[in-house]
């Protein structure tokens, strides 16, 4: 054989403690821990939509009573105006207002009581703008205007 075709002796160096044949590399350990990283992160942001459309139908849900316990809301504290704007003329209002305590309520919350609804929300003010017609008969006392039984007079306060 000639000495071109003979491959160069591998020298055994006693300085070199790896064998010459395995040669490490990175690249697989670290392909698994991208792989896996990334995996979690698919798994966090699945998770994350998950909750948000439960959230969202949770609110859906809500969103129907909490108009609903607005309009209530109005509704009350319309009626409440109502009786107090009624109560110097009727004795009857006036013990409605004293009995729910609607003049503290006004007290407290004043601008809850002065509140109107809003246009959309279909409530409309009982009382119109327009003066009331007038006839020639004589006003009816409030007792007589009705057929119910006067109301109970509230607990501590003075029969009239």
């Amino acid at each position: 054989m000639s000495a071109a075709s003979t491959p160069a002796p591998r020298s055994k160096s006693p300085s070199s403690s790896k064998p010459s044949g395995s040669r490490q590399t990175f690249f697989l350990p670290m392909l698994v821990l991208i792989l896996g990283f990334g995996t979690f992160e698919v798994y966090q942001v699945m998770t994350m939509e998950d909750q948000l459309d439960e959230v969202t139908q949770a609110v859906d849900q809500m969103d129907g009573k909490v108009k609903h316990a607005q309009n209530e809301r109005a509704k009350f504290y319309s009626l409440a105006k109502a009786v107090l704007l009624l109560a110097p003329q009727d004795p009857n209002a006036e013990q409605i207002a004293i009995y729910y305590k609607f003049k503290e309520l006004q007290d407290a919350q004043p601008e809850l009581m002065a509140q109107t609804t809003s246009p959309d929300s279909g409530l409309t003010n009982a009382t119109s703008a327009q003066p009331a017609a007038t006839t020639n008969s004589a006003p009816l006392v409030p007792s007589e205007a009705t057929n119910a039984a006067p109301l109970p007079a509230p607990a501590g306060s003075a029969p009239k």
